[in-house]
């Protein structure tokens, strides 16, 4: 098993990326936001946390005074 890299074990622990980028002396946040981008689980347990895992629930759908805005423009 591959060791993981300390900007993800930081980040699974709940440390924000502002914080992880200034501890690893990371030029920018972008190059620590991979880490978060390729951590699939972390994505998965955060959205069973916000409850939407599997229910997108209700889709949206325009009125006709937002389709008639919109096609005027």
């Amino acid at each position: 098993m591959r060791k993981k890299p300390a900007a993800l074990k930081l980040l699974q622990s709940g440390v924000d990326l502002l914080t992880i980028q200034a501890s690893l002396g990371h030029a920018q946040v972008a190059t620590t936001h991979r880490y978060a981008a390729a951590d699939v689980e972390m994505m998965r347990k955060g959205l069973e946390k916000a409850r939407v895992a599997g229910d997108l629930g209700v889709r949206f759908r325009p009125n006709d005074a937002v389709l008639q805005l919109l096609n005027s423009i």
